[in-house]
């Protein structure tokens, strides 16, 4: 086991605090949770802020001073990462309600994913410190995982969110590894993969085992097939839509679950009978995380 990361104290006048020093594993993993957590909020703000700006702009042209107010002090809370400050300011407009939903919504999934990939990760250096003897720095990792659990279930959806009651969802995120050509059916009960040619099962490429991730919640799809390469289908993930009024943006694309964005030939979109389906295409060589935000239309 690794050194534990060496941490010095300022010398100060009066009694001095002991600082706790985590093992190097434990402290790595926090840093880098910490830098992607920090990245991705930071991303999601300034794009709510860019948005709130317009609207701001709007306003002030209005002469409206107590809606422009009221979005001067969403600006100041972004970027919204607890559900106490999730609700709109009072005076806020319909648009800046808008902005609010879907960066709250966003940064919510976004959370949650991370804290899910994280915590396997934590647990497997939590083992390795118990291995080792290093009761402390276990007690320290099991902290921090159940922080991260916990944070997830206060900001994961709700159950209206995400399908299980019969009111259908207005938008959603599904988030997937993906090598060369998949598709997704949305249909007005659930979604599901399907694999047309030999290419690997979404989540699959290499030997991996991922899930996909919908509104920040892992599913993990069954398959009627064995084996990791099509052509196949999967079970359906039950999600109460308006399909085929159905529209697809592409968010990320990236070779790790959060990374930056990169150019992947665009995504296809077509009604099929009384579903909607996304086609990703994806010829370029290697595996990449797609992110697709689906919207019902009226």
């Amino acid at each position: 086991m690794a050194a534990a990361q060496q941490a010095t104290t300022p010398q100060t006048a009066g009694p001095q605090v002991a600082k706790v020093v985590l093992p190097a594993a434990l402290a790595f993993e926090i840093a880098e949770y910490n830098a992607k957590r920090t990245e991705g909020l930071g991303r999601l703000k300034i794009e709510a802020k860019t948005k709130l700006e317009e609207v701001l702009k709007d306003r002030m042209q209005a002469g409206n001073l107590e809606e422009a107010n009221a979005i001067n002090k969403l600006i100041a809370i972004l970027p919204v990462t607890s559900p106490e400050k999730a609700d709109p300011p009072e005076k806020l407009p319909s648009a800046g309600v808008m902005v609010m939903k879907d960066h709250v919504s966003r940064a919510f999934a976004g959370i949650c994913g991370l804290n899910q990939l994280f915590i396997p990760r934590l647990d497997k250096v939590k083992t390795d410190l118990l291995k080792s003897g290093d009761l402390a720095g276990a007690n320290a990792a099991e902290a921090k995982i159940r922080e991260l659990r916990e944070e997830a279930e206060l900001l994961l959806p709700s159950k209206k969110e995400t399908g299980n009651k019969d009111e259908a969802v207005t938008e959603f995120t599904v988030e997937a590894l993906i090598d060369g050509g998949s598709q997704l059916h949305i249909t007005r009960d659930g979604i599901y993969w399907m694999v047309p040619g030999g290419e690997a099962k979404p989540g699959k490429h290499e030997g991996a085992n991922e899930g996909t991730y919908v509104n920040g919640s892992r599913w993990k799809p069954n398959w009627r097939l064995e084996g990791d390469r099509g052509p196949d289908t999967s079970d359906v993930y039950p999600i109460k839509t308006t399909a085929p009024k159905v529209t697809v943006e592409t968010v990320n694309v990236s070779k790790t679950r959060f990374g930056r964005n990169e150019t992947r030939t665009p995504v296809v979109s077509t009604v099929k009978d009384d579903h909607f389906v996304v086609t990703i295409r994806d010829p370029e060589g290697g595996s990449r995380w797609y992110k697709l935000r689906i919207k019902m239309q009226p």
